[in-house]
């Protein structure tokens, strides 16, 4: 014989299944959004294709620029320089570690080293993601100098050494910062939907 305690034991655990069934659903639509978002955000940057519902292919528009980063150290202005030869980057949205996911203000211009004075503000925007602890991302890279080799007209990827390669952290860059910034918003958003979503099944 049911007491009325163990009927709402009953009762609960069935409105927590439909609750649990609607969050993933929902997440999933939320999820879709945010990746529009992110689209929109990196159109004039590369393209980004959607593999499933966690999983995004992003392709950065050939060739990445190098990105001059300033740094004060001891009083004195240090430079860093970043290249992403990236032809595609393979992303699992729950390998991210949205916590690391940062934005530099950078220079793409070679010459701004040289011409720099503090308080001096990049031409644009570098993300830099990295993964979980032990996740690396399925990349496509390239060899920059063989690229900047290359006439125009259609190419094999071995002629400018494309090759497979496994990443722990990559860069994407935006020349707009408003788009940067509505990537990275979207971004995080979608990398936390899809955790959530994973846990849920």
């Amino acid at each position: 014989m049911h007491t009325k305690g163990s009927s709402m034991k009953t009762l609960f655990r069935l409105l927590l299944g439909c609750l649990v069934l609607g969050a993933v659903t929902s997440s999933a639509q939320d999820i879709r959004a945010r990746v529009d978002q992110m689209k929109t955000a990196y159109t004039a940057s590369g393209s980004i294709v959607v593999l499933d519902g966690q999983t995004l292919v992003i392709e950065p528009n050939m060739p990445a620029p190098v990105c001059a980063l300033p740094r004060e150290e001891d009083g004195k202005i240090a430079w860093y320089r970043y290249a992403f030869p990236l032809a595609s980057i393979t992303v699992p949205l729950t390998n991210v570690d949205a916590s690391l996911v940062s934005e530099d203000r950078v220079f793409t211009n070679p010459e701004a080293p040289s011409v720099y004075k503090p308080g001096d503000q990049g031409d644009a925007v570098m993300v830099v993601v990295m993964g979980m602890p032990g996740k690396k991302f399925p990349a496509l890279i390239y060899d920059r100098d063989k690229l900047a080799h290359l006439g125009p007209g259609p190419h094999r990827s071995s002629d400018y050494g494309q090759v497979q390669d496994q990443v722990e952290a990559f860069g994407l860059t935006f020349t707009d910062t408003a788009a940067a910034h509505a990537f990275v918003a979207a971004f995080r958003n979608a990398v936390m939907m899809a955790k959530v979503q994973a846990m849920a099944h």
